[in-house]
């Protein structure tokens, strides 16, 4: 089972990975990933090359006609891929961690806010709009405001 601390490591390692695609960050982006899978071994670190590479290529086209929802999509795969990885191989959650905090260090200023990941928990209720703002109005179901 993978600490819950390690979770919005792996959240963000996923989108900060998407958001390196056809930046200056992206070769050590990929090179650190394909590290990462190789404790596992050679023949699961040649496979994350060849996945890494085949979401670079589907991102890099620019007849994408939807690409922040091919974005989102690619960041919970890779989000999902570190987790399964993670919880084979516990002893990996140091490393994931820096290469994510690495990566996401790299990135433009643009994209550095698009790889934030936000969790919340118990009941609780979260709003969040990096690079943006948001209104949030709250009403009760009896029409009185909570106070």
């Amino acid at each position: 089972m993978v600490p819950e601390t390690l979770l919005a490591v792996l959240a963000s390692g996923g989108a900060a990975l998407v958001g390196a695609v056809a930046t200056d960050a992206w070769q050590s982006a990929r090179g650190g990933l394909v590290q990462l899978f190789a404790h596992a071994g050679p023949r699961r670190a040649e496979t994350a090359a060849r996945w890494v590479d085949e979401m670079a290529s589907e991102l890099d086209q620019p007849e994408s006609v939807d690409r922040p929802a091919a974005e989102r999509q690619w960041a919970q795969t890779w989000q999902q891929r570190l987790h399964d990885l993670a919880e084979e191989y516990p002893e990996i959650g140091a490393d994931i961690q820096v290469w994510a905090q690495s990566v996401r260090a790299q990135l433009p200023a643009e994209k550095q806010a698009r790889a934030d990941m936000f969790i919340s928990r118990d009941h609780s209720q979260q709003y969040n709009a990096p690079g943006g703002s948001i209104t949030v109005h709250q009403h009760s179901r009896d029409g009185i405001s909570p106070g």
